[in-house]
């Protein structure tokens, strides 16, 4: 199906005949995967009367999350709000423990460090915070270091927390070294095209990031080196490419994209595995479960997206369940290590949240 013009009715058609096809063409699930499958099954086919859900009171009185992280142990969550403060929150005893104010647009848990996290500015204030101080454990302003880093949009940990990827509303990357907490020289570069998110494999070795242009790409890096450009650039998506994620075994990484698709592909081989289409609206944000059997998403990047999150099988393909949240999903984010998914949603259902925790454990 080729989308020459990629407006609102040609996506609305082109979604509905994905959701078609992805019911029709759904592939058997593999043996191995099938117990695991009967599982799922059984749990979401009763998820209305017997689910858990449950909304973080601590968050109510926000006006809006900007972004959720679990930190590394996943019993706190690192928040940024529209009411311009980082938030620490204790998610078992619903209490926000400690924040920090500022223009916060985007904030990231260490992933080897349980009680430290990350967060920028529009401004271009980068700042690393530890839920043990009361002070930022570390801050710079990065437009002294380079002009080009303010309007600040995004970051990224690597996964040995020794380097921190930035973007910026101009598409400009930049990579930080945590040790020396500055800017790492000669490790910078203009995107082609406009930076959506970030994320790292397992290894740190390959860095990817997700470009909105039309056809939407993957690009690839090696490491943190980022004067020589990708070394591969994939086409991901016939409109922008805008969600990404990688599931913490290292298996598979997810994109969202303005097509309303949802891909799979394997991290190894960089191939796509599945489609999976079932979205009316551009995918905004995506996560994969911790043990990579489970890939949840969202579509609420504006107020016109749905008012549900969707959560598929990797292996079986399969639509599991799709969670009604009061509101559209801006972001979602499954525990480090459970079967539990944090969703954040654009508005606060009545006598609800902004942030409600979905557990989807076997």
């Amino acid at each position: 199906f080729h989308l020459a013009v990629l407006g609102s009715r040609a996506v609305l058609r082109w979604a509905a005949m994905a959701s078609v096809l992805s019911a029709v063409f759904t592939p058997p699930v593999p043996a191995a995967h099938q117990t695991r499958h009967a599982a799922y099954t059984t749990l979401f086919d009763n998820f209305a009367k017997d689910g858990k859900v449950e909304n973080v009171g601590a968050v109510s009185k926000v006006r809006g999350l900007y972004s959720i992280d679990w930190n590394a142990t996943g019993d706190h969550m690192l928040l940024t709000t529209k009411d311009s403060s980082m938030q620490w929150l204790n998610v078992e005893r619903n209490m926000v423990e400690k924040q920090w104010q500022g223009a916060w647009c985007w904030a990231e848990s260490d992933p080897t460090n349980p009680e430290r996290g990350c967060g920028i500015t529009w401004g271009g204030d980068f700042r690393i915070v530890d839920a043990r101080q009361s002070e930022y454990a570390a801050d710079i302003d990065l437009k002294t270091r380079n002009p080009k880093l303010n309007k600040m949009l995004n970051l990224c940990w690597r996964p040995d927390s020794t380097y921190v990827a930035v973007s910026t509303k101009s598409d400009y990357l930049q990579m930080l070294d945590v040790r020396k907490m500055d800017i790492l020289l000669g490790s910078s570069m203009n995107g082609t095209s406009e930076v959506n998110q970030m994320c790292w494999d397992t290894t740190g070795e390959i860095f990817v990031y997700a470009e909105g242009a039309s056809p939407g790409r993957l690009a690839v890096t090696r490491g943190v080196d980022l004067m020589d450009g990708p070394l591969v650039s994939l086409s991901a998506h016939q409109g922008g490419c805008i969600s990404l994620a990688r599931d913490p075994a290292g298996r598979f990484l997810a994109s969202g994209g303005a097509d309303c698709l949802l891909n799979l592909w394997d991290l190894r081989s960089l191939s796509c595995v599945w489609s999976y289409g079932f979205a009316t609206h551009a995918i905004t944000t995506t996560s994969l479960s911790h043990d990579g059997s489970l890939v949840a998403w969202g579509t609420g990047g504006g107020s016109q997206g749905e008012s549900l999150v969707s959560i598929c099988g990797t292996d079986s393909k399969t639509l599991y369940h799709q969670h009604q949240c009061g509101s559209p999903a801006n972001h979602v984010k499954f525990h480090p290590k459970q079967p539990v998914l944090a969703v954040a949603t654009t508005d606060c259902p009545r006598d609800g949240s902004y942030l409600q925790v979905v557990h989807t454990r076997v």
